[in-house]
């Protein structure tokens, strides 16, 4: 038996875990770590325990564990690093699949925005997942890129995304 730090109860283990953050979205208070081959809840309540607002993807961090009706959940944050980030990737030229883009706008919070594009008429949904898998945190209004576009059954949508060096 061990004593749980948060709340002094001594009447269950206490599970620590380490993971990296896979996705944080502040608006809807949640997000999920990756803890061996398990997505793990987290809530804002976790972080403002342990004092901090935000996340960022890939974020290492030390946990201890419990368990509801829903399965492990993150208790209490017992660390956090966040690993050294390149800086995102930069061209003059598009690769084949590129085309060139302007940020129309980008929410944080909400973690979605949207870009135009050279070849459409239609505004180009971004997601703040595919910006982080692309090694950026956020993008500026009227920021130039080079986007790799599909389509799917929502609209057109950015998979990848890199600076426009000009």
């Amino acid at each position: 038996m061990t004593k749980d730090v948060a709340t002094g109860d001594t009447s269950q283990d206490i599970e620590i875990g380490q993971g990296q953050l896979v996705w944080y979205n502040e608006r809807k208070g949640y997000g999920f770590v990756r803890i061996g081959e398990e997505e793990v809840f987290l809530h804002r309540s976790t972080l403002d325990k342990f004092g901090l607002v935000r996340l960022l993807t890939g974020d290492e961090i030390t946990v201890s564990l419990s368990s509801n009706e829903h399965g492990r959940v993150i208790k209490d944050l017992l660390s956090v690093e966040r690993p050294v980030t390149p800086a995102p990737p930069v061209a003059s030229e598009p690769e084949e699949g590129e085309v060139f883009a302007i940020v129309k706008f980008f929410n944080d919070l909400r973690g979605y925005g949207f870009v135009t594009t050279d070849n459409s008429d239609e505004d180009v949904f971004v997601h703040s997942r595919v910006l982080n898998d692309c090694g950026f945190h956020s993008l500026i209004q009227g920021q130039k890129l080079l986007v790799k576009v599909d389509s799917s059954s929502r609209g057109l949508q950015v998979n990848s995304v890199r600076l426009l060096a000009e």
